[in-house]
């Protein structure tokens, strides 16, 4: 089996990951799959900083696993799946599995990388796959405000998502496109980015289609959504402070952002995928591994640091969450 575990921040990264597990050399962007491997490719690029895609046209002699680790700020993963499967499938979340042996997965997967998402496929199944990843950055100053709660909540439904939308005649040319493209010509570049970006501007369009019904069906009013993501993002920006050396009462959160706090808990699960205080300590457990990898602290340091007391608990909490205990980190330098 080959099992892959990344955190999403740009598919060239990925792409750079992928190639160590693989132990395969990326050139030109792009990684060849070998005959005694499977055979096929996955290439990758930016489109700018904040936007970048991979193409996935592959299979593989072993069972395939690619499991996304959460992040703390939301960007978001936009694929699109024509998978032929050899014998089975599956798809999880924290919540939720699901296990499929039908021959072809064809569909359109919007996600937020605010939550753990592994995907398993059996050995010898064919991945036709076009990613598009927009980053926090650019899903925060970037989108409309008028749309971005529309499309987090939409994200937020995850695994409920994923047979919501079909790849429709118009996905398949583009698609047919990207995967008949010459990569020896010039124009390549050029040519995979024209058809990345309309791949986007079809799926958002859509999706646009469908929020008046959204909204009518008991959605937010506009004015109100934007209220509400603003005092979110001011929770978001008190939780995320690196100089936070404890977690701030509910009653200080939800008057931060004058809500109820049974509301401010409800919207904020709904929108970063986690709990409060789950989005605080993750939050302190990444700078404490940031600071661990530069070497110049002890695991006492950083644990007092980041505002654990008892350093059995922080490092139970690190290991909870990366796997490894702060003074492997260490042992590296």
């Amino acid at each position: 089996m080959i099992r892959y575990v990344y955190q999403l921040k740009d598919f060239r990264s990925w792409l750079k990951g992928f190639s160590k597990v693989l132990k395969l050399p990326v050139v030109a962007g792009k990684i060849q799959i070998p005959r005694h491997m499977g055979d096929g490719y996955v290439m990758a690029a930016n489109i700018n900083t904040d936007i970048s895609y991979v193409i996935m046209n592959f299979s593989l002699n072993d069972d395939l696993v690619f499991l996304r680790k959460k992040s703390s700020l939301y960007g978001l993963s936009l694929f699109f799946n024509q998978v032929n499967v050899s014998d089975f499938f599956v798809i999880r979340e924290p919540h939720n599995t699901i296990t499929d042996k039908s021959p072809n997965r064809s569909n359109i997967f919007l996600s937020s990388t605010n939550y753990d998402l592994e995907v398993t496929y059996s050995r010898n199944s064919r991945l036709k796959r076009v990613g598009i990843f927009f980053s926090p950055n650019f899903v925060s100053k970037c989108v409309k405000k008028d749309i971005l709660l529309d499309l987090l909540v939409y994200a937020d439904n995850r695994l409920r998502n994923i047979n919501k939308e079909p790849i429709t005649f118009e996905y398949r040319q583009l698609l047919e496109d990207i995967f008949s493209a010459d990569f020896g010509s010039p124009l390549s570049h050029l040519l995979l980015q024209n058809r990345v970006l309309m791949l986007t501007e079809k799926f958002l369009h859509a999706f646009l289609t469908k929020v008046p019904l959204l909204k009518e069906s008991g959605g937010l009013k506009q004015k109100d959504k934007e209220k509400d993501l603003e005092a979110l993002k001011d929770v978001e920006r008190i939780l995320s402070n690196n100089k936070l050396d404890k977690f701030p009462s509910i009653d200080m959160l939800s008057k931060t952002a004058m809500m109820s706090s049974t509301k401010l808990k409800t919207k904020f699960k709904q929108i970063y995928g986690m709990k409060l205080y789950e989005f605080y300590n993750r939050n302190r457990l990444e700078k404490a591994k940031e600071m661990l990898q530069t070497g110049k602290y002890s695991v006492k340091q950083v644990g007092l640091n980041i505002g654990f007391s008892n350093l059995s608990n922080f490092a139970k909490a690190f290991k909870k969450e990366f796997g490894i205990l702060p003074k492997e980190i260490l042992k590296g330098h």
